[in-house]
C-alpha cells in the first residue's frame, strides 16, 4: 500500500506544473531484490530533438525480494526526443524481505549509494550499502548489481 501511494505522489509531482519532469522505467534482474520494476521521475527533459539535460530524480524500485527508494542526480543524451544514454548517481535505501538474494535476511534495511547507465533500451546498476537496522548482525556492508531495459 505504501509503494502505491509513493507512485500516485510521484505522478502527481510530475503532473503539477512540472512540465520538464520525465518519467523514468525499467525491469530488471537486480540483487538483492531478485526481480524489480523501476519508476521514477526526473527533471533532466527528454523532449529535446537532440542534446543533454539533467535534473533532479526520483525513483522507486519494488522487487519480488525488496525494496529501494532512490534520490539523486540523472543526466540524459537525447536524440528524436528520446534518451539515447543516461547515467544517474542516487543515494538510497534498501529494505529485504521475502528471501533475498545472496544470502541476506529478510527485514533488513541498508543505507547507500547506486550508479546506474542506461544505453537505450540497456539499463546496468551497481550499488554499495551499509546495514542501518535489523537483526543481521554478520552483512554490515553489501553490494547490488542489476541489469534489465528500459529507459
Amino acid at each position: 500500500m505504501r509503494v502505491l501511494f509513493l507512485l500516485l505522489i510521484i505522478c502527481i509531482t510530475a503532473t503539477a506544473g512540472l512540465s520538464s519532469w520525465s518519467p523514468t522505467v525499467s525491469v530488471q534482474v537486480t540483487t538483492p531484490q531478485r526481480y524489480s520494476l523501476s519508476i521514477g521521475v526526473s527533471g533532466s527533459n527528454w523532449g529535446s530533438l537532440f542534446g543533454s539535460d539533467s535534473g533532479i530524480l526520483f525513483r522507486v524500485e519494488p522487487g519480488l525480494s525488496g525494496i529501494k527508494l532512490h534520490v539523486g542526480r540523472r543526466g540524459t543524451f537525447n536524440f528524436l526526443m528520446l534518451p539515447m544514454t543516461s547515467v544517474e548517481t542516487t543515494v538510497a535505501l534498501l529494505h529485504t524481505w521475502n528471501d533475498p538474494w545472496n544470502g541476506l535476511m529478510e527485514d533488513q534495511r541498508y543505507a547507500g549509494m547506486e550508479v546506474r547507465f542506461g544505453g537505450l533500451p540497456v539499463v546496468l546498476s551497481a550499488g554499495y550499502y551499509r546495514h542501518i537496522a535489523g537483526s543481521d548482525t554478520e552483512e554490515d556492508w553489501i553490494t547490488s548489481f542489476g541489469a534489465g531495459v528500459g529507459f
